[in-house]
């Protein structure tokens, strides 16, 4: 027997196991929305400017769209930024695919290249400093965010985390007994630290996974790039991420779970405090004991490569 929605009756056009769920197009929607409203609502977020770092990826593209609709509701003033990593043809169509749809819904954007930051593409950066490319493009992604959103007063950066990256980050952490990993991981809303330059970050996806989102793209007709980064094949993190599925086969709303409890663990252990510094060269905060950034780091081992 086909299910039916579990809102109006119709015939359902999608099933989410951990809700025991089953939704037409319209309700999957509202569906979709209310979690993310009910997230943030819940996290006791109170509204702001927020810059929303889009890739063109299902997530991004899912969580832009989705603010837009909601941007009354949670009291945001959104801008987007699409950041050019000069990854081949992957970055032409991405970059794109964001051009024209935040013209089409209306949402205000700015594109940048990464070179103008880094002075090299991302590939180029890969090869030079002979790293992962994931933790290059991280490193590389997080701090323009940061200084873009620092230098125009936005008080929130959006990314989006989903419940798959959430979930794997923590279980890798447990398999490899990166405790600190479990103690600073992602949280729904990390607060702005302006002393330090560092901007808030929200996270309105971390109970949404992937699937979720790229249906939500697909029955709100909106346009992601469906190909994998060529340089993220192979990654460490996307063999952990397979293990999840012999275990939602088992227990389906276990990926929340784990995330769940892992927040309320850490909300009992006291917190070490982080010494935080503002780097030498740019300003921004760093850990680093010898006082410099990650990226400025990198930036000097590229021009050191030359």
């Amino acid at each position: 027997m086909p299910r039916k929605c579990i809102v109006c009756g119709k015939d359902s056009v999608v099933f989410i196991p951990y809700a025991r769920a089953a939704f037409c197009r319209e309700h999957f929607i509202s569906f979709y929305e209310r979690r993310i409203l009910k997230t943030l609502k819940k996290a006791k977020f109170d509204g702001g400017r927020v810059l929303v770092g889009v890739s063109g990826g299902k997530d991004s593209m899912a969580l832009i769209y989705a603010l837009n609709r909601l941007s009354g509701e949670l009291n945001i003033d959104i801008f987007t930024v699409h950041i050019d990593l000069g990854i081949y043809d992957y970055s032409k169509v991405s970059r794109e695919i964001v051009e024209n749809e935040m013209s089409r819904i209306g949402v205000k954007y700015e594109i940048v290249n990464v070179r103008d930051y880094l002075g090299v593409t991302i590939p180029e950066a890969v090869k030079k400093v002979r790293r992962p490319a994931c933790s290059v493009c991280g490193i590389v992604k997080r701090w323009i965010l940061n200084k873009i959103a620092y230098d125009n007063s936005y008080e929130y950066i959006a990314t989006g985390h989903n419940i798959d990256d959430v979930s794997t980050y923590f279980l890798k952490a447990l398999f490899t007994q990166r405790v600190e990993d479990l103690m600073r991981g992602h949280d729904i809303i990390t607060p702005p630290n302006l002393e330090y330059r560092m901007i808030g970050r929200i996270r309105p996806q971390v109970y949404l996974s992937e699937r979720e989102n790229q249906l939500y793209c697909i029955f709100n007709d909106i346009p992601f790039v469906k190909d994998v980064c060529p340089l993220a094949r192979g990654a460490l993190l996307h063999k952990y991420k397979r293990l999840w599925e012999d275990i939602l086969q088992l227990n389906p709303i276990a990926q929340i779970n784990l995330t769940k409890t892992i927040m309320k663990l850490r909300e009992k252990i006291p917190q070490e405090k982080v010494d935080l510094q503002k780097c030498k060269i740019c300003g921004f905060a760093t850990t680093s004991k010898d006082g410099i950034c990650a990226f400025c780091k990198l930036k000097l081992r590229i021009a050191e490569e030359r």
